[in-house]
């Protein structure tokens, strides 16, 4: 993989990050069972996606600083990874809210 495409990558996963609160958004204006579905559909695609981003990575994962027994991951790899696991959390609450248990629009 090339320097640029490496460099690409975190941009990639704030777009995807962007689109799915894009989503989010549009669904509390509808509030519709169509429109939840929908929006669990692309939340899974999205994390499908930083899954493929995260392991498809092949720049630096580990920033060379490291104090005594850790390790930090650099700032490129660490928006990836956050990315994912917000979107992976965001994906968990969706399915809690087909499934009855509605938490993430409870508010609204």
């Amino acid at each position: 993989m090339k320097k640029k495409e490496v460099k690409f990558m975190p941009f990639l996963a704030l777009l995807v990050d962007a689109v799915t609160a894009a989503f989010y958004f549009l669904q509390l204006k509808v509030m519709s069972q169509p429109m939840f579905i929908i929006g669990l559909i692309v939340q899974i695609v999205a994390v499908l996606a930083l899954l493929v981003l995260s392991f498809g990575y092949r720049g630096q994962r580990q920033s060379k600083w490291r104090p005594e027994g850790y390790g930090y991951m650099t700032i490129r790899y660490g928006i990836i990874i956050v990315s994912l696991v917000v979107n992976a959390i965001v994906l968990f609450l969706y399915i809690l809210n087909q499934t009855g248990n509605n938490i993430i629009f409870s508010s609204f």
